[in-house]
């Protein structure tokens, strides 16, 4: 069982905070940021990137936590979430109505509630860790997004192109040649990691950073991104994505590591909730006993509170 664990989630703007003994807040983007957020840690102290988080998105949190492991106690674990993206490190599986992407494994989540927190506590945690050298989401297949390469679909996102995504390519055939079949797979096949979440053991993690900094700052000083646009700035975050994926199909051809891979949630309202079941009971009676406006407002509410007791007990599974 591992010794110490931390899972950094990344915040960038001001949410419930998710803390624990392994659940480590970690605001991005502090060089710039109007306010600091109370009880998390903070990307722009020491050896940082901060300043380029309009480009490296939450990876300037990785950077941070890969440059002060020493500072951090040196876990025997590290791993990064979202503040409302999250692995699900025990066997429950969501709504497949309700998934985020089609026929993938990140299962969308109402809000924070009770139930759903225990998927998220220290101990599902631990035992999801045993005998495992790295955690990942479950892999990808883009051609359920009607693109047949991952490039394809990189280029579909917000203003995203392929010539970039060509050159980030070209780098890391360079400075990788190693890795050049894991590379092609993501030159040329459909199938990545997403959300650039994981948890390695603490050698993965240092490896792996190296790898994907080295790439991602020598694809930075080729690409000008000096006029670009908010979204169109955020090209080295997806190439993140890019990077686990080839880290991760490097590891699974290594025969003495351990890869586990996981479903994960989307959480569209973090807010706590215990769910409310008065007013799923008050619009179930008053959709029946209203006529009219009024039952189509009250059955339209009853609906939603149900759904919602559905996700619930889902939830409870």
């Amino acid at each position: 069982m591992p010794q110490k664990v931390k899972i950094f989630i990344s915040y960038h703007d001001e949410h419930p905070l998710i803390k624990s003994e392994i659940l480590t807040p970690i605001q991005t983007g502090c060089s710039s940021a109007v306010k600091l957020f109370d009880g998390m840690l903070c990307d722009n102290t020491g050896d940082n990137i901060s300043a380029a988080n309009d480009r490296y998105c939450e990876l300037s949190a990785q950077y941070w936590v890969g440059t002060h492991l020493s500072e951090l106690g040196n876990p025997d674990y590290i791993g990064f979430m979202h503040y409302r993206r999250y692995f699900i490190f025990d066997e429950w599986k969501g709504n497949p109505d309700w998934c985020w992407l089609p026929k993938g494994d990140v299962y969308f989540i109402p809000y924070m509630t009770p139930a759903y927190f225990k998927h998220l506590s220290d101990k599902n945690i631990l035992k999801a860790l045993q005998n495992v050298d790295c955690l990942v989401i479950k892999p990808y297949d883009v051609k359920n997004l009607d693109s047949q390469t991952v490039r394809k679909q990189y280029c579909k996102l917000p203003e995203q192109h392929g010539e970039n995504f060509d050159k980030f390519i070209a780098v890391c055939k360079k400075l990788y040649p190693q890795y050049l079949p894991e590379i092609e797979q993501i030159e040329q096949g459909s199938v990545q990691y997403l959300c650039n979440m994981f948890v390695m053991k603490r050698e993965l993690f240092s490896e792996y950073n190296d790898f994907c900094f080295k790439v991602l700052q020598a694809v930075d000083a080729e690409i000008d991104s000096s006029r670009m646009g908010i979204d169109e700035a955020r090209f080295l975050g997806y190439f993140g994505e890019f990077l686990l994926s080839i880290y991760v199909f490097h590891l699974l051809k290594q025969p003495d590591i351990r890869v586990k891979e996981v479903s994960a949630a989307y959480v569209l309202n973090d807010e706590y909730k215990v769910f409310p079941y008065l007013q799923y009971y008050k619009y179930k009676l008053l959709s029946k006993i209203t006529f009219g406006r009024k039952k189509a407002h009250c059955r339209k509410k009853y609906q939603y509170y149900k759904a919602l007791k559905k996700a619930e007990k889902l939830m409870q599974g």
